[in-house]
């Protein structure tokens, strides 16, 4: 009896010893979680569904809690189930800092088919001093669509359900019938549009509204079909490749600016150049007879070379090289050519400033006369009396030379001349006979009140008396058979009159002194 209370006694201390050992260890757990050193926080929804070949991300916080001012390392590994998905942390290893928040981030990238799944775990391994403290094990669901998205149903005209029956109740029957439309839409512009405006425009005076139709005629038909065509082609794009389908559309873009710019340059050089040059015949100024040609070059090639920069902005060129190496080109022949380029402005300025015009009578700073007979762009050409030659003269220099223009002024012309005649003359007699030599002259202006001739005892040189007389012509044409005619007619007159005309001389005086010397 004895032994077997013994046997009781020594049970129940054991079992009182293992229950207290259980309780410690139990305990010691809970002060242990109690006592973590990061919190880890769910922020995401950790199910998702993607497209093939997309990205599904999940997202993590931890935020160190620890009273301690330690600074941890967490390492983060990433696994998927299905081998065909990857998986990646960002960032892999992370720096937690006191009473810091980190957030990672993991991606997976799916495969490129269908309803496929992965289980995505994540190991967050939290190491101080190089030893683990915490092991978290997160997981995520990622899966791609069930299917592929069916293809939209295609519409004529994006707006009207096909109504062709089987087998062309799909895309081709699509494509068929908005091919069909379009052309019937350019059938009624050549059938019932065109020749209406036809007759809308007979019945104005205005030309420039033929002009202008028999321009656009073909182009808006070239446009009709092409944008036609490739909003037709739009119906089958499922089955053309996309690199297929953009090199369509760059075909169309530049056809379709290829067309506009003719345009341009159609109306630019049969409406605009072609009535310009109308009322520059019409115009006195010879302006715009020079400027009109410079804008029609000009002009052609400011059209060419915006259509030249559409079409390699549509074949994906960059155009800032060209740019730059235009700056650099243009720079270079403006330095070169800056003789030429200032006979050109140098043209402008006599055209505009007009200080002759053509066939005007000028007398250049040398002293030659000369007829204008052709203001150029980079010189005149000039008619020389002394020689009978025609010189060309760069413009910048008539620019900037004196010239005198004797086509200009309403005066016709005069004829300045001075006569003398010797000490003792009669002076009456000889204006007398000065102007009956002027009276018989043709070419003189006579009975003009403001234009009468004048005779003036001009002064009392040394060995004569001159006479200033001064004329007006008829036309300046004449002054030199003017002048002829007056000293001609005038030397024989005082010649018959015996009106001395005197010439240099001097006259010696000798006085004898007693002593017959002479000093």
């Amino acid at each position: 009896m004895k032994n077997r209370m013994f046997g009781y006694q020594k049970r129940y201390w054991v079992v009182l010893f293992s229950l207290i050992i259980i309780t410690q260890i139990f305990s010691a757990k809970a002060v242990f979680a109690a006592q973590q050193p990061i919190e880890m926080f769910e922020i995401d929804n950790y199910t998702k569904i993607v497209n093939p070949g997309e990205n599904a991300t999940f997202n993590w916080t931890m935020r160190d809690v620890d009273i301690y001012n330690f600074t941890y390392t967490v390492y983060i590994n990433t696994t998927a189930s299905n081998q065909k998905w990857i998986a990646s942390a960002n960032p892999p290893i992370a720096v937690l800092t006191p009473n810091g928040i980190i957030t990672a981030t993991i991606t997976t990238l799916s495969p490129a088919d269908y309803d496929s799944y992965a289980n995505i775990t994540v190991v967050f391994t939290v190491l101080q001093n190089n030893s683990a403290i915490m092991i978290e094990t997160k997981h995520a669901e990622a899966q791609t669509s069930e299917s592929p998205p069916q293809p939209e149903e295609k519409k004529i005209f994006d707006r009207f359900k096909n109504p062709l029956p089987a087998p062309l109740n799909n895309e081709f029957g699509v494509f068929l019938v908005d091919i069909l439309a379009w052309l019937g839409i350019s059938a009624l512009v050549i059938c019932i549009v065109d020749p209406l405006a036809r007759r809308l425009t007979k019945k104005s005076k205005n030309r420039v509204d033929n002009i202008v139709l028999s321009i656009i005629r073909i182009p808006v038909l070239i446009l009709i079909f092409l944008y036609g065509f490739i909003a037709s082609l739009s119906a089958l794009d499922q089955y053309i490749p996309e690199v297929a389908l953009n090199y369509i559309y760059q075909i169309y873009r530049v056809g379709a600016t290829l067309v506009v710019f003719y345009v341009a340059y159609r109306i630019f050089k049969d409406v605009l150049l072609y009535y310009g040059k109308i009322i520059a015949k019409k115009t006195a100024s010879q302006i715009d007879d020079f400027l009109i040609p410079v804008v029609e070059k000009i002009g052609t090639v400011a059209i060419g070379l915006l259509a030249l920069g559409y079409i390699l902005g549509y074949i994906g060129l960059d155009l800032t090289m060209f740019i730059a190496g235009g700056v650099v080109v243009s720079m270079v022949l403006a330095f070169a050519a800056q003789e030429t380029l200032s006979n050109f402005f140098s043209g402008i300025f006599l055209l505009t400033d007009r200080p002759f015009k053509e066939m005007d009578t000028i007398v250049l700073a040398d002293g030659d006369w000369c007829e204008v007979r052709k203001i150029g762009l980079r010189s005149t050409k000039l008619f020389r009396f002394s020689d009978a030659s025609i010189v060309s003269i760069p413009n910048n220099k008539l620019a900037n030379e004196k010239i005198a223009n004797f086509s200009g002024p309403e005066d016709k012309g005069r004829v300045m001349m001075t006569f003398g005649v010797a000490y003792g003359s009669d002076l009456e007699k000889v204006k007398k006979i000065i102007r009956e030599v002027i009276n018989g002259c043709e070419y003189i202006i006579r009975n003009n009140p403001d234009m009468k001739p004048i005779i003036r005892f001009e002064e009392m040189a040394e060995y004569s008396i001159n006479f200033f007389v001064m004329v007006w012509l008829t036309d300046r044409k004449y002054r030199f058979d003017v002048k002829d005619y007056l000293n001609t007619n005038i030397y024989h007159r005082f010649n018959e009159e015996g009106i001395e005309i005197p010439y240099p001389q001097q006259v010696v005086h000798l006085r004898e002194e007693k002593g017959g010397k002479c000093k």
